[in-house]
């Protein structure tokens, strides 16, 4: 039986549980994250816990929708066990009940969806195995960083982690964003690392970790950074750090080309999400694409 849950009757715990246990495990799907990035949202619980679905919810004059927050890249069924077709067919028509439908999922559980690329980096095999597959572009990178006398190390403080993030943003990109930023790094383990040299600041990367996946959710460069390709240098470091592991580096997705090239420059494999939309009525959906 699936149950449509609203988020003050979740049992938080036993969600997280599911989720960080789950294959699908994703850090996007933990109670502490949506809370944050779509305080509203329910859930879809199949029995007592066997399987879940996040419901990122909201709300236009009477009508609720669904919308991919901001901060989060897809969903997907979470489950504890092997899910039957049925038991899948059973999420769907819940989730297709919705008039007003923006997600993207892990898998193409509805028709019509458009396929995305996420990029993600195994990194259990040996540093030498994981460099070789290095673009010739992304080794002259890194070279170039390494001339300019670089260095990469890790922030512990949540702070100065975030501090030194905005600094870095000179385009003020997420400047609006610190709050929820910062109360994301409280709900979820994170790593935060920065590229410097003895005088100035020039890259910073905030990492989502979960017990086997670092995602790559907040990048920030200077202009002077970006021309010493210090960003090329911190994935390099994390690299290093846990080549060998039974990690994945999660470089999220881009359409943009040549975000694409540095992601696959680091030898990633392209992993496709699929992009869902739906408006049953004209009316609401002039509401819902406007908002």
């Amino acid at each position: 039986m699936i149950r449509k849950i609203k988020n003050k009757d979740i049992d938080k715990s036993r969600w997280d549980e599911l989720i960080y246990n789950s294959s699908q495990s994703s850090v996007y799907a933990l109670s502490g994250f949506l809370d944050t990035v779509c305080p509203n949202w329910e859930g879809l619980i199949l029995n007592d816990y066997e399987a879940v679905f996040p419901l990122p919810i909201k709300q236009k004059l009477f009508f609720k929708y669904l919308v991919q927050p901001i901060f989060s890249q897809q969903y997907s069924i979470f489950s504890s066990r092997e899910l039957s077709s049925y038991e899948k067919s059973l999420f769907i028509q819940e989730i297709t009940l919705y008039k007003s439908i923006r997600l993207c999922l892990s898998m193409p559980y509805m028709d019509f969806c458009k396929e995305r690329a996420n990029y993600i980096l195994d990194l259990s095999i040996p540093l030498s195995d994981i460099r070789s597959n290095y673009s010739i572009n992304t080794v002259r990178n890194i070279k170039k960083s390494q001339t300019k006398n670089l260095q990469c190390r890790q922030l512990y403080d949540k702070e100065a982690a975030i501090e030194a993030f905005l600094s870095v943003d000179e385009k003020k990109r997420y400047s609006c964003y610190k709050k929820p930023i910062k109360k994301i790094l409280e709900q979820v383990d994170f790593e935060s690392y920065l590229v410097c040299d003895d005088s100035k600041e020039y890259a910073v990367a905030i990492f989502l970790k979960t017990k086997n996946r670092l995602y790559y959710l907040f990048p920030a460069s200077t202009n002077e950074g970006r021309q010493k390709s210090a960003m090329f240098t911190l994935i390099d470091f994390v690299i290093q750090k846990y080549a060998g592991t039974q990690m994945i580096l999660d470089f999220e997705g881009s359409e943009i080309e040549g975000v694409k090239d540095f992601y696959e420059g680091f030898g990633s494999e392209k992993c496709p999400y699929f992009y869902f939309e739906r408006h049953s009525f004209p009316l609401i959906c002039y509401f819902f694409k406007n908002g």
